[in-house]
């Protein structure tokens, strides 16, 4: 896996920081010829960002782009599975009232909501070990 794509993970899964997340997506994206299963797995991690700053307008208008990126490359991508990766995002607005979609709100009150936590499952042994120590470098050094 691409480092810049291994550093996704590891902020999306291990530090939930998924503006970052965005980040390191981005500039793969850029320097692959811009994939769209990469769009898909950056506008997924804005969802979760957007959603987590009481932009539920914004996430969830951001999920339902994303997932159509995602959707052409089921199951997995770079042992990413993306199967289980939109159904917990989907789960996740399913939680939230469709009264909100169109919404923003406050980032309390989302975290009332006691949202699941989406984790990326990877079907590779081997980097799950990588990400237990896993310290990204900058984006400049990653290239």
């Amino acid at each position: 896996m691409e480092n810049r794509l291994l550093s996704y993970v590891y902020f999306f899964n291990v530090k939930r920081d998924y503006f970052e997340c965005h980040e390191y997506g981005e500039s793969l994206w850029l320097d692959c010829g811009r994939p769209e299963v990469l769009k898909g797995l950056i506008q997924a991690a804005i969802c979760l960002y957007h959603l987590q700053n009481g932009n539920v307008r914004g996430g969830y208008s951001m999920w339902l782009r994303a997932h159509k990126y995602l959707i052409p490359y089921l199951p997995t991508y770079e042992s990413i599975d993306l199967v289980q990766l939109c159904g917990d995002i989907d789960k996740v607005f399913a939680c939230v009232p469709k009264t909100w979609y169109d919404q923003i709100r406050t980032p309390k009150e989302i975290a009332d909501l006691h949202l699941p936590v989406v984790y990326i499952t990877i079907h590779d042994t081997d980097l799950y070990a990588i990400l237990e120590t896993f310290v990204p470098v900058s984006l400049e050094e990653s290239k």
